[in-house]
């Protein structure tokens, strides 16, 4: 699971409200969400800017299910 998937659910958005704020299509974000589509530069851009990360790259790294249920 991408670390993206978790900031927006963390922030209570899906992904068609993720879509409006970021300009990236929902598919588009379901899509890189699933790894089925990498992102362009100006998508993790736009989709950091719209979760307030700064660290956008960290957002497209591969987190453990099990170590986000201890939160």
């Amino acid at each position: 699971m991408l670390k993206l998937r978790l900031e927006r659910a963390r922030r209570g958005l899906t992904q068609a409200q993720l879509a409006a704020l970021s300009g990236v299509t929902a598919q588009d974000i379901s899509a890189i969400e699933c790894g089925w589509r990498r992102p362009f530069p100006t998508w993790k851009e736009r989709l950091g800017r719209a979760l307030g990360v700064r660290d956008v790259d960290s957002l497209f790294e591969e987190v453990n299910e099990n170590e986000t249920t201890a939160d």
